[in-house]
């Protein structure tokens, strides 16, 4: 009878140490990645690092991607602190009107996987703000990293650029990794094509070119290609 008490306890206390390494969907929690220089994003489909600036345009917007080295934000991260790099976009309407303009903090660990951190967000009407939707921080609004761009992407992998729920999520799947595109920008080949869907229902799809970013945004039937890209 003690024996099997014992060993009634024994695998209590298994299963509690085995559940204490596990997280809320009960998958294993991973250690946290590091970050020796964060602010070096040189992943070859996301090299933020050189960027100065992207257009994006169609008929309807236009987005101007700029690097902002100059804006500092740190995060901690496993008990490092880990300081983003920053990129704007600032989005204006077919008339020209600002409408939305958003800082985005980025960060690449040691093994090349790049991180989104969360973005600043203010919304426009008539050159005026008026509103933040959709705007969220590591560390504020939610304890997990979003994944934006793995080191080695494969088709299949399955990530999160932002889980920050209840105010955004995205579930992202890489379906492709050798697409040719042509934009008004130039035609790129061997590009890395990313399906995102997001929590208001929509699906998203975004094409990286090795060297350059990102090259093209396909929501619906209407395109967003990049117009011009310019490094430092």
């Amino acid at each position: 009878m003690k024996i099997k008490t014992l060993a009634c306890f024994a695998a209590v206390a298994a299963l509690l140490v085995g559940c204490s390494s596990m997280n809320s969907s009960g998958t294993a929690n991973a250690p946290s990645p590091k970050f020796s220089h964060p602010r070096d994003v040189t992943n070859p489909c996301l090299p933020l690092a050189s960027l100065k600036q992207d257009i994006l345009q169609n008929e309807k917007e236009r987005v101007e991607r700029t690097a902002r080295p100059e804006i500092r934000k740190t995060f901690q991260v496993g008990g490092q602190t880990v300081e983003a790099l920053t990129v704007e976009d600032r989005e204006f309407n077919a008339g020209g009107e600002l409408i939305e303009a958003t800082r985005d903090y980025f960060a690449q660990d040691d093994d090349g996987n790049v991180y989104y951190m969360g973005e600043d967000v203010d919304e426009y009407s008539h050159g005026k703000i008026t509103g933040h939707s959709g705007a969220w921080l590591f560390g504020k609004d939610t304890q997990k990293l979003g994944l934006l761009m793995p080191a080695h992407p494969k088709i299949g992998d399955k990530f999160k650029s932002e889980d920050a729920p209840p105010i955004t999520w995205e579930a992202d799947e890489v379906i492709s990794l050798s697409e040719t595109v042509t934009v008004p920008a130039g035609t790129f080949q061997n590009c890395v094509k990313i399906k995102e869907n997001a929590s208001d229902g929509d699906t998203e799809y975004k094409l990286y070119a090795p060297g350059v970013g990102c090259v093209e945004e396909i929501e619906g039937t209407n395109p967003l290609p990049l117009k011009s890209h310019s490094t430092k």
